[in-house]
This record gives C-alpha cells, structure tokens and sequence, in this order.
C-alpha cells in the first residue's frame, strides 16, 4: 500500500508517524513539501517517507490519497488536480462536503472524511470516519480505533466533540492555579492533575460497558467531595455552557459545510 499526503502539517505529521510506528502494511508514504519543515523532518526519521513537489504525481503514485490542506484554499488547490475513479480518497480538511471533494477533483472515487486528532501519533484517539470505507477503518484502527458515522449529522457531532480539547486543558489550568492560590507549587499541581485525569481516563478505557452515568456513580458517595463539586458545577450552569458551546459550534460547522 503506497500513501500519499497532500498538505503536510500537524495531523498529518501525527498520522504518519502514528501509522509508521504501527504494524499497519504500507510500502510508502509520499508527501507534499509543505509545510517543508514537517516534511523534510518526515523523511529524514522515516526511509519509507518521501517528499514530492508535484501534488498530482502524489496523486498517481500513490493507492491512498489523504487531502489535508487549509479549507480556505482547497478549491483552488484541489481544482488543478484530477484523482482516478480506482483511487481512495480520505478527507482530513474540516467542512469541506464530499461533494464539493468529487467536483473539484473531477472523480467518482471512493471518498471519506476522518477527524484524526494529535494523539493519533501515540495510537491513543479514535477516529470518527465518515461513511467508514472497510480500508480506511482498518488504517485508522491502527492508531487507536475508529467509529463510523452513519450520517453526516453524526460525524458532525464528532467534529463538535473534538473542539472539547480546550476546554479540558482550561479546566486542568484552572484547578491548578486555584490548587496554587493555596499553597501548592504549580510543576505539583500539574504533576497530580494530570496523574489523576490519565488515571480516569485509564478507567473509562477499562470499563467499555459502562455509561459515563454508571462511572459517575461509581465515583461518588452520597454527601461526598466529589457529589458536592458535580452539583455545583450543574447548579451555576456548567452542564448548560457546555451544551450551548457545543451547539454553537455545530451550528457553525453546518453553516460552513453549507456554505
């Protein structure tokens, strides 16, 4: 299996070094100059990496094509190159529809769209795919897994969920400096919040049937610490901020997608 990448920044950069530290059966990885750092960087760590100038050489070399530009120049990127019907195409340029993709590049292929996210480099995110080719589930389950949506609604909702990745590092800053307003050092209050996060997150991993409700309940004893600051954060409207952040940004993801 030959990859090819055009548009070689973050995510991409993740998802190579993810794919290529995997067992995961690929030959070669051709890839866009730029970004150029990224890319020389790619090829000098991986000797399956290859850097090529022309995006359509990409194209017609390669047997899985990764689209990763900047949703604001796609069209004019995507426009000058023509992608084969036998091809498979995976999308990682957020709102673009699969329509527009097939228009731009003149081609009946196969095309999903895939929300990777850094940790992708570690084998530790899953990936929403969407409408979830047999090819490119298996590639993505080698980084961590990945979850098909039926509908576009659904993948939405999954691009919606992503942008929760601030947020959880707000709440980790703000503990913090609120741990060091009396008396911790800051490296410690750091050092235990993030132990404390992973180790839940570790135990969510382990508990695949239970609900986040069911391990709500299994953190918490009646008239408890933990009870008492869950309640504070529903009774100042802290569940009600997340559901209108998250409705705004859906909101916003549909109006670009239609757009």
């Amino acid at each position: 299996m030959k990859l090819g990448f055009i548009g070689t920044g973050a995510i991409s950069d993740a998802v190579i070094r993810g794919l290529l530290t995997s067992d995961y059966p690929v030959s070669e990885i051709i890839v866009s100059r730029r970004s150029a750092h990224i890319s020389a960087k790619l090829a000098t760590d991986f000797d399956r990496v290859r850097v090529e100038n022309d995006n359509q050489a990409i194209i017609d070399q390669s047997d899985m094509i990764f689209l990763a530009v900047l949703p604001q120049i796609a069209g004019d990127v995507l426009s000058t190159l023509r992608v084969p019907d036998d091809k498979q195409i995976v999308s990682l340029i957020a709102t673009i529809p699969l329509a527009d993709l097939k228009l731009w590049l003149g081609t009946n292929a196969q095309c999903d769209r895939a929300i990777p996210l850094p940790p992708v480099e570690h084998h530790a995110c899953v990936t929403a795919v969407y409408p979830g080719s047999p090819d490119v589930m298996a590639l993505f389950e080698k980084l961590g897994g990945a979850v098909a949506a039926e509908t576009i609604g659904a993948f939405d909702g999954y691009a919606t969920g992503s942008a929760l990745m601030a947020t959880y590092f707000t709440v980790l800053e703000s503990a913090a400096q609120w741990m060091v307003k009396q008396g911790s050092d800051y490296a410690d209050a750091r050092r235990y919040l993030a132990a404390l996060f992973s180790g839940l997150a570790g135990n969510t991993d382990k508990s695949p049937d239970q609900s986040f409700a069911d391990l709500y309940e299994g953190h918490v004893t009646a008239g408890g610490l933990n009870e008492q600051v869950a309640q504070t954060f529903i009774r100042e409207k802290g569940t009600d901020a997340l559901h209108t952040a998250l409705d705004e940004v859906f909101a916003r993801i549909k109006a670009s997608s239609s757009s």
